[in-house]
């Protein structure tokens, strides 16, 4: 089996690494190609492989941001330019977005006739489907000629169920859709917290501090929890984004209540702040998955998220509280009731985390990627 992997966000996230890292080491032959802007990815996320290639293109410019059948053009003509002498030995493509990728991988397809699937994410659903509607032609063609579709939860792709072009198309497409889940870092799972839920009133957060992580309204939220819970306290951790400097003002102002503690790359510190906390809080604005979650609750905290949005869906249990991200109120209510109720929010103490190892995950798609080759 070879299978071309073509993931223009290979070297922003390191999750895509882990699954390839995994499916080398089950023996699947592999090539990644990704594409980006800065130079200095050059050899990012690249890991020890026994059958996997990596070619690292840096490609993009600025305009290809708002020239989207251009950037297609492009990065078809580079790919196969690259690729040119093995292309035809390739079993099949798996590509990591809808629109971007798969668009490519849809070139691949109509020319060589390489049969491929599809990863939906945010950036599809919440900017493509939302507001590019010169793309929308040709990624409704991703989807009909697409072998599998793939979701990483069950919010995202209840939301795109909904899009009216893609209800269009919906009873030829259904029967290809399936959700997996990513898998978290095997230290996590290496050490999860069983017990009772905490009764403290520390609530944490860990990511980028932009508008889309929505933290001015998770501090606002906390701050006017002050007079019913007396010793209510977030803990920041992370950095970067447009808002940064607003958190750490915030922080500035109101040390009782905040902490920033910047960004931690030790797991063992990272989790020993986490055994300190009893609820972690996310209210995303959009989320596909959000791996920050699984990581918290195997800690043992309950978790805040957003309706719609990310893990909403994802689990039976009763693991936190689901808000409305653009209401400091709805994010308010969540965060009191979880603190209220701790009894009603200790689901994370009976999720089978086994289904978050990467290895499990990468057998799945290697069991994918047989069945669509073997048609």
């Amino acid at each position: 089996m070879k299978v071309l992997h073509i993931c223009n966000n290979f070297c922003g996230s390191k999750v895509h690494a882990n699954l390839y890292d995994e499916l080398d080491k089950q023996g699947v032959q592999q090539t990644v190609y990704t594409y980006y802007r800065d130079p200095s990815f050059e050899g990012k996320n690249k890991f020890e492989a026994q059958s996997t290639d990596f070619v690292y293109r840096p490609i993009l410019s600025t305009y290809h941001r708002v020239l989207y059948h251009k950037k297609i053009h492009d990065v078809y003509a580079d790919l196969k330019s690259q690729l040119s002498q093995v292309i035809p030995n390739y079993d099949l493509v798996h590509a990591v977005t809808m629109f971007s990728d798969g668009a490519v991988a849809y070139r691949l397809y109509k020319d060589f006739g390489i049969p491929y699937i599809i990863s939906v994410r945010n950036t599809d659903i919440n900017e493509f489907l939302e507001v590019a509607h010169h793309t929308w032609s040709e990624g409704m063609q991703v989807l009909r000629n697409a072998k599998k579709i793939v979701f990483i939860s069950k919010a995202p792709k209840e939301k795109f169920c909904r899009h009216f072009l893609v209800k269009r198309i919906l009873p030829k497409i259904s029967e290809k859709m399936i959700i997996q889940p990513n898998g978290v870092d095997d230290y996590w799972l290496d050490h999860i917290v069983k017990g009772e839920q905490r009764k403290n009133n520390n609530i944490i957060y860990v990511g980028k501090f932009d508008m889309n992580k929505n933290v001015v309204r998770l501090v606002d939220a906390v701050l006017s929890l002050r007079d019913e819970f007396k010793d209510i306290h977030l803990h920041l951790v992370g950095g970067g984004g447009s808002r940064e400097e607003k958190i750490k003002a915030l922080v500035t102002a109101h040390p009782d209540t905040l902490t920033y503690h910047g960004k931690i790359f030790d797991k063992d510190v990272l989790k020993e702040l986490y055994n300190k906390c009893s609820v972690f809080a996310m209210p995303s604005i959009h989320e596909t998955f959000g791996l920050v979650y699984i990581e918290a609750m195997t800690q043992g905290l309950a978790v805040l998220y957003t309706k719609n949005q990310g893990i909403d869906g994802l689990f039976d249990e009763q693991v936190g509280a689901a808000v409305q991200a653009l209401s400091t109120d709805s994010i308010k209510d969540g965060l009191r009731k979880i603190l209220k109720n701790r009894r009603n929010y200790q689901g994370a103490q009976n999720v089978d985390f086994s289904r978050f190892h990467w290895q499990d995950i990468a057998n799945t798609y290697k069991d994918i990627y047989e069945k669509v080759i073997n048609g």
